[in-house]
């Protein structure tokens, strides 16, 4: 018979990660990106940096300047492994009005193979709160393969109803 140990993790004291939060954190660099950026340097920056910080600035920025010759960056952000940056990418595509966007976020959302680019439109999707978006974020909550995709058209699908309710009040 073998004797099983019951063993507890002892919490780490505080104080003793200050070293492994100081290597964790994103560098500041002296020049974040803003509007006096050329939309070129901003996009390779959105996409290729490696600093979280000047990416998420990027993308925050091409969002403010908006238009079309930035929603496939924007959505290309939308892949990124930084959650903020995911958000920031959202906000963006949200913003940029359901003329610009709708049609393209309906086609991610039903043809992209990136799970996270679906999930994003679904999102974006919610935002408009039209029946087009809601059409295809019904069809996506019943037949999409990935969970997190369904669960995020369910999230939208569900403040839709909520912001219908809310309005009839």
């Amino acid at each position: 018979m073998t004797e099983e140990k019951n063993e507890t993790q002892e919490a780490v004291p505080l104080g003793e990660t200050d070293a492994i939060d100081e290597l964790t954190r994103p560098e500041i660099p002296e020049n974040l990106p803003d509007e006096t950026w050329p939309l070129e340097k901003l996009i390779e920056a959105a996409t290729k940096e490696n600093n979280m910080l000047v990416r998420a600035n990027a993308v925050n920025v091409l969002a403010n300047i908006g238009g079309a010759e930035v929603i496939e960056t924007l959505i290309q952000a939308l892949e990124d492994l930084e959650d903020r940056i995911k958000v920031n990418a959202m906000t963006g595509l949200a913003h940029q009005g359901k003329a610009l966007v709708q049609d393209r976020m309906i086609k991610a959302l039903l043809e992209d193979e990136r799970e996270e680019v679906r999930a994003g439109a679904a999102w974006v999707l919610g935002e408009m709160m039209d029946e087009k978006s809601i059409e295809q974020l019904q069809k996506t909550a019943e037949e999409d393969e990935n969970v997190m995709v369904r669960v995020q058209a369910k999230a939208s699908l569900l403040a839709y109803k909520r912001s219908k309710a809310e309005n009839k009040e």
